[in-house]
């Protein structure tokens, strides 16, 4: 029985695949940004964020973090999956790099039970402080998984993941049903026996529902 399931934010749960970005080029910051990704994102994610929040946006207005986060439109079927997954009091857990204030948006919308994201601190202004609590490092998120996992007393085998990009593989292997959504990352899927396609994310239904079955057994296309 899966008693616990994991979810990426962007792309699984909202549309659009890099929320960051999107975020950089409403400030300005774009060219910027892909200099620090070049640089650090896979050996000092958590620098890059710090350098991000402090250098490029510290007393900038965060109206684009709330518009973006707005404007975010749930990924077709995310609704069946959450009320399928209350219906049955299977608990449910965001993990994503993305910002803390869209995981919430999440929370509210579906009633997922931990979110751990990235939040950059707003002031009483309106503006970044250019202080960020970096919850979850883009190239660890197996770690938070697992902690989550931990703090629930759910083990592994009884833990499912929805993910679609590469830094997801990597919780993929934790978990006990790893599933890819409208994913190319070559890694990702290796790592996952199931692999649905876009607007088909309504069928982890059926995928969490008939675990019972060999993992290799339940790959839909």
């Amino acid at each position: 029985m899966i008693e616990l399931v994991i979810f990426d934010m962007d792309g699984v749960i909202f549309e659009g695949q890099n929320f960051w970005l999107d975020l950089h080029r409403a400030m300005g910051t774009e060219k910027e940004a892909w200099r620090l990704w070049r640089n650090l994102a896979k050996t000092d994610y958590v620098r890059l964020s710090r350098i991000t929040a402090e250098k490029l946006w510290r007393h900038k207005s965060a109206d684009g973090l709330w518009r973006l986060i707005r404007d975010r439109k749930p990924v077709a079927g995310i609704s069946q999956v959450f009320g399928y997954l209350q219906a049955n009091a299977i608990k449910t857990a965001v993990v994503s790099s993305g910002p803390y204030q869209l995981a919430e948006r999440a929370q509210r919308m579906y009633g997922v039970d931990l979110i751990r994201a990235n939040r950059l601190e707003i002031g009483a202004d309106g503006t970044f402080t250019g202080q960020v609590e970096v919850q979850v490092d883009e190239n660890h998120k197996d770690t938070v998984a697992q902690e989550l996992m931990n703090a629930l007393g759910i083990p592994a085998d009884s833990t499912a993941m929805i993910g679609d990009s590469h830094s997801d593989a990597a919780m993929a292997r934790v978990v006990g049903l790893p599933i890819a959504y409208d994913a190319e990352d070559k890694k990702l899927l290796k790592n996952c026996p199931v692999h649905l396609s876009r607007g088909r994310l309504s069928e982890a239904i059926r995928v969490l529902r008939d675990f019972s079955l060999r993992p290799s057994r339940i790959v839909a296309r």
